[in-house]
């Protein structure tokens, strides 16, 4: 089985080099939270006739400004000092009178207009803002403006859709309401934020599910959430599937991120998609201490996957000539159920930085894949795309010759 195989001489000596770079990482202390003069951000805006606002989880002014004429223009700040994934993130509630237009202006010198504005009356559901209304966006864009008109006394305003702890804690409680599901606390985050889990009953072998270690990668929480919600299904397949293997999902890695209205890191200024290996971080800390409390009492991990998002769909995974081709044949078995569907499958080409995909890999032998949903990709694509994922997912995984 692919999770027993001999590693190729070249993957040995990356073996080598990997843990011994990460070994010398691993021995340093956890880093104290990082000493934050950066970045100057404000909580709140206010012109004669609008308030906007941060108070919430998410939220994320930048340092705004208020012109003459009462437009606000908001200068994108990261969490840290660059250099830093350059994807901006703002999100902020706007008051005043219904029917008052709004108008704005996102200055990025940091990063860039990755994603396109949205509007929500409430919190919950979301519309991208109508094309006329915006100027700007896109990888090279350093300045977008848009308006929007009140259609209440308050409108949110955010990047992408709010996904926040709250709605992880829902539906961690939904998962819990399944037959032979538990949901237990692992560890918690640097500021004191839970890490939960959600598992299933103990199996001779185990799959390891984890998303949002990126804050504003929220197309990555839709199609992971539709994802597991086929897998914890009451179909036939499912069952099957939850009767031969153990589950481990961990839905929310980054809750502070999440929580501060960060662009990509964790509250000690570390990518946590880069701590797989060394370990510096509780996060990434807790997540592996379940895999290893699996595999001290004798359970063997044989599939990880890591939800994220990024421009366009794609998968990344180990190299193609991974025995025995288990993410090759995953991926060809959905192009041919979803042909419309775009996506790419981008195998390795080195395994050097330490995420996830790689550690797991190079440390386990076992497909362990990025699963990128698009920022742009239509929501109703984005869950029948993961649904059948799954599906297919959990047929090959069946069709594995059972442990002896």
């Amino acid at each position: 089985a692919y999770g027993q195989q001999v590693l190729p001489g070249t993957m040995k000596n990356r073996l080598i080099l990997f843990l011994l770079a990460t070994a010398a990482l691993a021995g340093c202390a956890t880093p104290e939270p990082a000493e934050r003069p950066w970045p100057q951000t404000d909580t709140s805006c206010t012109s004669d006739t609008v308030l906007l606002d941060a108070h919430f989880e998410a939220g994320n002014l930048g340092a705004c400004t208020v012109a003459d004429d009462g437009s606000f223009t908001l200068a994108l700040v990261p969490e840290k000092a660059p250099p830093i994934n350059p994807s901006a993130w703002f999100a902020f509630r706007a008051s005043g009178e219904p029917g008052t237009q709004v108008n704005m202006r996102l200055v990025l010198d940091h990063g860039y207009a990755r994603y396109w504005p949205k509007v929500s009356v409430d919190g919950e559901s979301w519309t991208a803002l109508d094309p006329e209304t915006v100027t700007g966006g896109g990888e090279a864009s350093k300045v977008m403006t848009f308006s929007f008109v009140l259609e209440d006394s308050q409108a949110w305003v955010a990047g992408q859709e709010i996904i926040d702890t709250a709605d992880y804690a829902a539906w961690l409680a939904a998962m819990d309401s399944v037959d032979g599901v538990n949901t237990r606390l692992l560890g918690s985050s640097v500021q004191g934020r839970p890490i939960r889990i959600a598992e299933t009953g103990e199996r001779p072998e185990f799959v390891l599910f984890v998303g949002r270690q990126h804050p504003p990668e929220v197309t990555g929480a839709i199609g992971m959430k539709a994802f597991l919600e086929n897998v914890f299904s009451d179909s036939e397949r499912a069952r099957r599937f939850r009767e031969r293997y153990m589950l481990g999902v961990v839905p929310l890695m980054n809750p502070d991120g999440v929580a501060n209205g960060h662009w990509r890191l964790n509250m000690n200024g570390i990518d946590l998609n880069r701590d797989w290996g060394p370990f510096t971080q509780p996060e990434t800390q807790a997540v592996m201490g379940w895999v290893e409390e699996q595999e001290s009492a004798g359970r063997k991990l044989v599939l990880m996957l890591d939800f994220h998002s990024t421009w366009e769909d794609l998968f990344y995974t180990p190299s193609v000539q991974d025995p025995p081709g288990y993410a090759t044949n995953w991926l060809n078995a959905v192009r041919e159920r979803l042909p419309d569907f775009p996506f790419r499958h981008v195998p390795a080409t080195d395994y050097e930085q330490p995420n996830s995909k790689n550690y797991f890999w190079v440390s386990r032998g076992i497909p362990a894949i990025t699963y990128e949903v698009g920022d742009n990709t239509d929501r109703d694509a984005i869950r029948i795309a993961a649904e059948m994922f799954a599906e297919e997912m959990m047929r090959l995984m069946l069709e594995r010759p059972a442990p002896l």
